[in-house]
């Protein structure tokens, strides 16, 4: 078996300006899995309603849908990096009127849905600005490492956040885990002030927002590589991603586990995504096109598949493993494709319309958990796993009839 050491895999760490964002986005991120395991733990106890679950899913990831696009205009147009300290602050805000309201006791659910609005809509603009920065603080040559560590840093705190939000959960209440997220954000603040870039030298003249939009669209259609992964993404997020809106319903109704079982099952797809990243990141040669995403999928249907009619605690946390793996290895590996194909005045916006598969999530989610009242969890989840089974061999299909590889040609809209 071909050995890759750690110097290779760390590689794009010796570049300080993309090292400080990874710093600060390990702790900031922990922080904001912790907040994302409180709320869900807090709307299941208000609610004991799938469906309402799927709701607060709906209000949080909706905004990709309304502005996803305007926040990729936003990231080719401003400095990138003022804008995620602009996003960072108003995060900030956020999590400590959420700990006010829940350590008052005066939370409501239609609080919650408004916060998380609100957050969905910061993010939105935040991811953007963030995938659209790391162009830029690495070589193109790095790229693959580089989103790889991101990815598994990204996925590290999929893991720490929730543990520490179950164990949080249990021992002072879900109101610290919204007080320790807002000091969160101080560290990737700080580490942004840090960093040491050169003048921005983003576009001049009017801002004609609806035609940059529609230029980053135009990329997208003329090029099929491109076209086939935003929609294999987009079908993946109707049908697949918001699955773990869903485990506290798991949790509680088939494992019989408390919160501290519960952070363990949010963690374990975060800790096999982390396997995944670091394994793309240790791939020097790696080119990852469409039959590999594919592939990615199939793995992610299948596993889905077989979680939703596991009773043993042991085995359910080794299949959303799995799960996570599969997840995080086709996402990381479509947004580098993504990278290495669009010109660098257009990455915002082509990331932008990739990123708004997140929204879809909104519409999935109020999907599966309406399915999940009617005909119950495991029989929804199975349903999602053919869906995306299908998807991606059609994608699989299409894709060996003929050669997907574009021309690296300089776009004109």
């Amino acid at each position: 078996m071909r050995h890759f050491s750690t110097i290779t895999t760390l590689r794009s760490l010796r570049h300080r300006n993309f090292r400080l964002l990874l710093e600060g986005a390990l702790i900031s991120g922990s922080g904001d899995f912790m907040q994302n395991v409180a709320q869900s733990w807090l709307v299941w106890e208000l609610t004991r309603s799938p469906f309402l679950l799927g709701v607060i899913g709906f209000f949080d990831t909706i905004p990709r849908l309304l502005i996803g696009a305007v926040g990729g205009a936003i990231a080719d147009r401003f400095d990138r990096r003022r804008v995620l300290m602009i996003t960072q602050s108003l995060a900030m805000v956020q999590a400590i009127v959420y700990w006010l309201a829940v350590y008052f006791k005066v939370i409501l659910f239609w609080h919650i849905a408004v916060l998380a609005f609100f957050l969905g809509a910061v993010n939105t603009i935040n991811q953007t600005a963030r995938q659209s920065l790391v162009n830029s603080l690495v070589p193109k040559e790095e790229l693959l490492n580089a989103i790889g560590l991101q990815a598994s840093v990204f996925n590290l705190t999929k893991i720490l956040g929730p543990s520490a939000g179950g164990v949080i959960i249990a021992l002072i209440g879900i109101a610290g885990c919204f007080f320790i997220n807002a000091l969160s954000f101080v560290a990737l603040l700080f580490n942004l002030h840090l960093m040491e870039l050169p003048a921005w030298e983003g576009r001049t003249g009017k801002l004609e927002l609806w035609n940059e939009i529609k230029e980053g669209y135009s990329y997208v259609r003329s090029s099929r590589t491109i076209f086939y992964i935003v929609s294999l993404s987009y079908i993946f997020a109707l049908a697949g991603a918001p699955y773990n809106r869903f485990i506290p319903m798991v949790a509680t109704n088939i494992l019989h586990v408390g919160p501290s079982g519960f952070g363990l099952l949010m963690s374990a797809p975060g800790f096999g995504a982390t396997c995944a990243a670091l394994f793309l990141a240790s791939r020097r040669n790696l080119k990852p096109g469409i039959p590999w995403i594919c592939y990615c999928v199939l793995g992610f249907a299948l596993f889905l598949a077989l979680f939703a009619f596991s009773h043993a605690f042991l085995l359910s946390l080794a299949l959303l493993t799995l799960i996570g793996f599969c997840q995080i290895a086709a996402r990381a590996s479509s947004n580098t494709a993504i990278q290495m194909e669009t010109p660098f005045n257009l990455l915002g916006r082509v990331l932008s319309l990739f990123f708004m598969d997140r929204g879809l999530w909104s519409l999935g989610g109020l999907f599966i958990g309406g399915a999940a009242s009617i005909i119950g969890i495991d029989w929804t989840f199975t349903a999602c796993a053919l869906v995306c089974a299908i998807a991606a061999a059609a994608f699989l299909l299409a894709a060996g009839r003929q050669p997907t590889k574009i021309a690296r040609t300089p776009f004109s809209g």
